[in-house]
């Protein structure tokens, strides 16, 4: 999948922190970050991902998705070239903006191509396999970091978003996007593409259905009318009256129905007990926090091991979405971060209070920690953005969605240096493990099965109201 060039290159943009502060933290000559210098180079990465993320949402449905995903690689090759020049702490704060404007641009229109080019049954693999491409991201950028400078990472990296560039323009545009724009010669031929240079025959069926959820979205009144759920491919004259466009009032109040709010709630909360349960906070500061806990190897090759271990906490989750389900698979990860983050903030007590050193210890379980965390929770709520939102807000939805998921990242990232002074660390672990565990509650009332189910029975869930009012139910 062409696209998931993207998804490995912003795998690459999200360890810059980690790269960068490893390298410049306290350092004794040259260019050097103190504490709170380090804060803002991590944060305004993350500060300024919303604003790609809700600038992406915005522009996706009228450029449509592959012209954006073309269009971002320019502020990511800027943010290389400018960390590579950098002599001044303002220069990498300017290159610390431009990737992350990058990173939240691309997020939306990416995943939203995913969902919409993927048949039913194989979207939850397809949308969790776009993971697997930011964790190998992720283990290629600490292989550089742990065998070069972080200057001669930064030249190196410069050549993905242009390699990335050539090989989206080559990809054809998502056929919902060029159905809901009226163009449905070059929709057939997209979709005839993309299902391996088949002749229009063989997708005729799929088509029709596409066609016609397309146009029920394009033409629905402002009284939301959910496409039947047992529609086939003979129906697919769309009976609902056209209209024209909508104005600002009428679409403020599409954006305040069920259909919007729910899966919008859902997604936002999700990401905010994510980062809590899998401290993605620390990770910016990921070789501070492994000497702190005194692990035995060097701090470097521990952030190579973890990542190998988030690549293949993602391939399990691949393998096990079909089987166990979203749901279900989303509860365990969730209970098994926070559990090993109770883990850490117990070990790192002991060590302080009662002078206990097991080094290997905190090295395992850190370790695991990223395994665990993208076995379900660090890759499910990413594959809702491309599916749980109604095709005409996907957009909209994924990138406002994808901005608190760096909101939240922002606000614990740059706090944790703070809250480690006046928590200590063991407090840190111990306060988010904690709202791990609120997380598992709130996942077993609001996160419906979604696994194998067309997108149309999913926006059919969310738009109407719920009978079974003590947990999230699977969509019949």
């Amino acid at each position: 999948m062409t696209q998931s060039l993207l998804l490995f290159a912003l795998g690459m943009l999200i360890t810059v922190p980690t790269i960068v502060i490893g390298a410049l933290h306290k350092a004794k000559e040259g260019l050097s970050l103190n504490d709170q210098q380090a804060s803002w180079f991590a944060g305004l990465l993350l500060i300024f991902q919303p604003v790609g993320s809700i600038l992406s949402g915005m522009l996706q449905e009228p450029m449509g998705r592959k012209k954006c995903m073309i269009l971002v690689n320019l502020p990511q090759l800027a943010g290389w070239l400018l960390v590579y020049y950098a002599q001044s702490v303002e220069t990498l704060f300017l290159a610390a903006i431009c990737m992350g404007f990058s990173v939240g641009f691309k997020e939306a229109p990416t995943l939203s191509y995913v969902g919409e080019i993927s048949q039913p049954h194989l979207r939850g693999t397809l949308a969790s396999f776009t993971s697997v491409y930011v964790s190998v991201g992720n283990v290629f950028m600490f292989l550089l970091g742990s065998v070069t400078d972080w200057r001669t990472t930064a030249a190196i990296s410069t050549v993905v978003p242009v390699v990335t560039a050539i090989a989206i323009s080559q990809m054809p545009e998502s056929p919902v996007w060029l159905l809901m724009k009226e163009r449905d010669e070059e929709a057939l031929k997209s979709l005839c593409w993309l299902r391996g240079w088949v002749t229009p025959d063989k997708v005729e069926s799929e088509f029709c259905l596409m066609k016609k959820h397309a146009r029920n979205k394009v033409e629905e009144s402002s009284t939301y009318l959910p496409l039947p759920l047992n529609a086939g491919s003979e129906e697919v004259e769309a009976e609902t009256p056209a209209r024209g466009r909508k104005s600002l009032v009428e679409n403020l109040k599409e954006l305040m129905k069920p259909s919007f709010v729910k899966p919008l709630r859902l997604v936002v909360v999700y990401f905010l007990f994510m980062h809590c349960a899998s401290t993605f906070g620390s990770r910016p500061y990921l070789v501070h926090v492994l000497s702190r806990l005194n692990v035995p190897i060097r701090p470097h090759l521990v952030t190579v091991m973890a990542g190998v271990m988030q690549t293949c906490g993602s391939l399990v989750c691949m393998g096990l979405a079909r089987k166990v389900g979203r749901r279900k698979l989303s509860m365990i990860s969730m209970a098994m971060c926070s559990s090993i983050t109770v883990s850490l903030g117990l070990y790192s007590l002991l060590q302080e209070r009662a002078g206990i050193e097991a080094s290997w210890v905190p090295l395992i379980l850190i370790v695991f920690l990223f395994f665990s965390t993208y076995v379900g929770i660090g890759v499910i709520p990413w594959t809702l953005l491309a599916e749980v939102f109604p095709s005409r807000h996907r957009g909209l939805g994924g990138g406002i969605s994808a901005a608190m998921y760096y909101v939240w990242f922002f606000v614990v990232s740059k706090t944790f240096l703070d809250l480690e002074r006046w928590l200590q660390l063991f407090g840190v672990y111990f306060f988010y493990g904690m709202l791990g565990m609120c997380g598992i509650v709130f996942l077993y009332f609001f996160l419906p099965e979604t696994e194998g189910k067309r997108l149309d029975e999913v926006e059919h869930f969310f738009a109407t109201k719920r009978t079974d009012k003590r947990r999230a139910p699977h969509i019949i």
